[in-house]
């Protein structure tokens, strides 16, 4: 009688213990999630995430981390998520390749070693005619990237 007791308040107990840890919120501060790389594929455009000096993470509201194998696509897709205001985006420094929060980098323009094309790159360090990461929001808003130059390009020798 006494050993059904403790056996039912040792389940109790680790259910209770359980349900605490169940409960508990991971990445509230919508931090960059470690990964393994050609492990993991971008969300938008599906390819393998394999250069460390070009990818983005986006952690939502909720702590979840998606992944992206160039900013361009990262932007894209954020753009048509609901809850694109509470979340957090995150990029490689093409110098380091250590994570830094966007809006705190500096940006080039014209990178074509970027995954996707796009030509946008990220870093800490200073740079001349460096932009800001909403000037590269609104010109991939605006298709104003690499991909779409080179296009423009292609499509002007056609005859």
């Amino acid at each position: 009688m006494k050993t059904d007791k403790c056996i039912k308040k040792t389940v109790i107990f680790l259910l209770f213990i359980l349900f605490l840890f169940g409960c508990q919120k991971g990445n509230k501060e919508q931090l960059p999630v470690d990964f393994v790389w050609d492990r993991m594929v971008c969300q938008e455009c599906k390819m393998a995430l394999s250069d460390p000096h070009y990818s983005a993470q986006v952690i939502d509201h909720n702590g979840k981390a998606y992944y992206f194998d160039d900013i361009g696509c990262a932007i894209l897709w954020l753009r048509r998520q609901p809850w694109q205001g509470k979340a957090r985006t995150w990029v490689n420094d093409f110098n380091t390749t250590a994570w830094i929060d966007a809006k705190k980098a500096n940006w080039i323009y014209g990178n074509p070693q970027t995954p996707m094309g796009y030509g946008f790159a990220a870093t800490l360090s200073p740079l001349e005619n460096e932009l800001k990461y909403e000037t590269v929001k609104k010109w991939m808003y605006v298709g104003k990237n690499l991909v779409n130059e080179n296009k423009a390009k292609h499509l002007d020798t056609i005859k």
